[in-house]
């Protein structure tokens, strides 16, 4: 009952300040209506603001989790970036060395050299 009576004595005084007619008290109460209205909704928005908060908190508390993540991520990358690097520059190291081998062996027989690879 009490926000009826209320809420028709704010479109009354709403009415009187678009007709230029609210007198200074008038106005005080205006603002006092405004005022509790203002309280109300905040108080009635609390929960959800709460809940916001939370969800922010939380928003949050996954984005530093994933940027943890990512970052061990990258650091395997950038091991395995290394490990493939390193098995290349032995690759090459061990096909010098067999270029080698081969020249030697022609120059001392004359015949190529031929590798088999045996399984274990």
């Amino acid at each position: 009952m009490k926000h009826t009576n209320r809420q028709c004595r704010l479109d009354a005084l709403k009415i009187r300040e678009a007709e230029g007619t609210l007198t200074k008290q008038e106005r005080t109460e205006l603002e006092a209506i405004f005022a509790e209205l203002d309280a109300e909704e905040a108080e009635a928005l609390k929960p959800a603001r709460k809940r916001g908060q939370q969800l922010q908190a939380k928003a949050f508390e996954e984005k530093t989790e994933l940027e943890s993540t990512v970052a061990q991520l990258q650091d395997i990358i950038n091991e395995q970036q290394k490990l493939l690097d390193d098995a290349c520059s032995y690759l090459a190291q061990l096909r010098a060395k067999r270029t080698l081998l081969a020249d030697k062996y022609r120059r001392l027989t004359g015949q190529e050299l031929t590798f088999t690879v045996e399984g274990k």
